[in-house]
C-alpha cells in the first residue's frame, strides 16, 4: 500500500510541510512554488524544497497550474471537514455551546434561573469559550 492511501503520520512532516499541505488543501486552485511562498513569506527555493519532499512522500502533485493535494495526512489535533482542517478543539467547543444554550433554554422557558442552572450555563459557556479560543490559537498555529 503506498504512503498516500494509507496517509503520512504528521511526525514525518516539518511545519513548514505541514502549512504547506494545509496551504493547498484548504486552496481552491493549484498553488505555484511562487504563489505558496507569497502566502507563508518565506522564499521560493524554501518552499521548492518542502513541495519536493511532499511530491516525493506522494501528497502533493503538480499540474499544469500547480500543485494540489492527492494523499492524506494525519493531523494530530486536527480535523480535516471537506477541504477544511479544524483543530478538534473547536469542534469540541460545540459541545458545550450546545449544553450552554440547551440550559439557557430550560432556565428561560422555566422562568427561573436557580444556582444549579446558573452553575450549569455559566460553566458549559466558559468551557465553550475557553477551547474554542484554544482551538482558534491552534488554527492559527498550523497556518503562520
Amino acid at each position: 500500500m503506498s504512503r498516500a492511501r494509507r496517509g503520512i503520520d504528521n511526525g514525518e512532516l516539518s511545519p513548514l510541510d505541514i502549512r504547506i499541505y494545509t496551504l493547498l488543501l484548504e486552496s481552491k486552485e493549484p498553488l505555484s512554488v511562487r504563489d505558496i511562498a507569497s502566502v507563508l513569506d518565506a522564499s521560493p527555493s524554501t518552499v521548492h524544497y518542502h513541495v519536493k519532499k511532499l511530491k516525493r512522500l506522494g501528497l502533493i502533485q503538480d499540474g499544469e497550474e500547480g500543485y494540489v493535494v492527492v494523499g492524506k495526512v494525519t493531523l494530530e489535533d486536527y480535523i480535516v471537514i471537506g477541504r477544511k482542517v479544524v483543530p478538534r478543539l473547536i469542534v469540541y467547543s460545540f459541545f458545550f455551546l450546545g449544553l450552554f444554550l440547551g440550559q439557557l433554554v430550560v432556565a428561560l422557558h422555566r422562568g427561573e434561573f436557580t444556582i444549579d442552572s446558573l452553575v450549569a450555563i455559566t460553566t458549559s459557556l466558559t468551557a465553550f469559550t475557553l477551547m474554542f479560543l484554544e482551538g482558534y490559537r491552534y488554527r492559527k498555529r498550523i497556518l503562520t
